[in-house]
């Protein structure tokens, strides 16, 4: 398993990271799965309060093994009395005294921005959390599909996070469909400033499980299945620390975490090689911003446009069933007025999304 490090904490994690949310599926293979992980090199458990049963199915997995892995959680931004009770629940259920890293989980709006980082805010808890030996780095996380607010697009706001320093470490959406696009600005920032980059959502909330359509053909010759080119593919980005899989059990574990061992196996022109083709298949026209959301009349033009470009232009036919849903609401439509004078491409969106439903 490659390992890599993350940011400037001093610590050495997994490129393949456990990811804990999916524990609950399968919830008596539990410890098997964790310790599967571990043992195939695995050294960065990632969970959060809020995954359901995730911290108490780690705490008994992970029992006398404190010193085999690096332990991140997460905390939702609220209040800081909140955020304390969280925390001593997180602790209890995972059985552990302090962690690795607390995480600001799903800084996705502005109002969670704002709660964050105005004064005496959720950051100011975080760092006497850190202060009193809790936690020894602070992170702060983000989902997919981010709403522009306020005039500041998802990216907007993780680059203005970036750019305080108070982090040391961003957990970010990103995939083989690019819906954030973070490839473009977040990474190169991230890496300028030293801040360790943790990737979640990487299959695209399973889309990319079984099917990568046309990226299949580039990565067949390292992989043996889709999942695995999902997760390598982010990987051949250097500013990537670690790529976060969910793992119910030990099959998914084993699949997964050959992963690291193929990235190991690759040299660095193999990596750039890999990345350009990659790279070279393009992108859709819309950025996924949101700017035109309050004019759209509650139709979801970003994931409509994404899924649609995953479909036509990628190849991923499960594609289909995330935006075909949205047709007789889209053919109904008679105007987004509004929209198009703040489209950044300039498109007539209502005409774009209509073409959609008319291929």
């Amino acid at each position: 398993m490659e390992t890599r490090p993350l940011g400037r904490t001093g610590l050495q994690v997994s490129t393949i990271g456990f990811g804990g949310a999916r524990l609950d599926e399968h919830p008596e293979q539990a410890m098997e799965t964790v310790h599967r992980a571990l043992d195939l090199g695995v050294n960065f458990i990632d969970t959060a309060r809020y995954y359901g049963n995730s911290e108490k199915h780690l705490g008994e997995a992970l029992r006398g093994r404190r010193s085999d892995y690096i332990l991140a959680t997460k905390a939702m931004i609220e209040d800081p009395d909140v955020t304390r009770e969280s925390l001593e629940t997180s602790f209890s259920l995972l059985e552990v005294d302090r962690v690795d890293l607390l995480y600001a989980h799903a800084c996705d709006n502005e109002a969670r921005y704002t709660y964050l980082m105005r004064d005496k805010g959720m950051l100011h808890t975080l760092e006497q959390i850190r202060s009193e030996g809790l936690t020894r780095f602070l992170g702060v996380s983000f989902n997919h599909f981010l709403p522009y607010e306020h005039g500041r697009t998802g990216i907007d706001r993780m680059k203005a996070l970036i750019e305080t320093d108070a982090f040391d470490v961003i957990q970010l959406p990103m995939s083989l469909i690019r819906i954030e696009r973070v490839e473009d600005e977040i990474l190169p920032l991230a890496a300028e400033r030293d801040l360790g980059v943790v990737i979640n959502f990487p299959t695209a909330d399973g889309l990319l499980t079984r099917d990568i359509g046309v990226f299949q053909s580039i990565l067949d010759p390292y992989i043996s299945t889709p999942c695995q080119g999902a997760l390598l593919a982010l990987l051949l980005y250097p500013a990537v620390t670690s790529v976060l899989s969910g793992m119910s059990t030990s099959a998914i574990a084993d699949e997964n975490c050959a992963v690291g061992t193929i990235l190991a196996g690759l040299s660095e022109a193999e990596r750039d090689q890999l990345r350009h083709k990659i790279q070279d298949v393009g992108i859709g026209p819309c950025r996924s911003c949101g700017r035109c959301a309050p004019y759209t009349q509650g139709i979801p033009v970003p994931q409509i446009m994404t899924f649609h470009d995953s479909a036509q232009r990628f190849g991923i036919q499960a594609a289909h069933q995330r935006y075909e849903g949205h047709k007789v609401q889209v053919m109904a439509c008679t105007d987004f007025e509004g929209a198009n004078a703040v489209c950044p491409e300039g498109f007539d969106v209502l005409a774009k999304v209509k073409k959609v439903f008319d291929d």
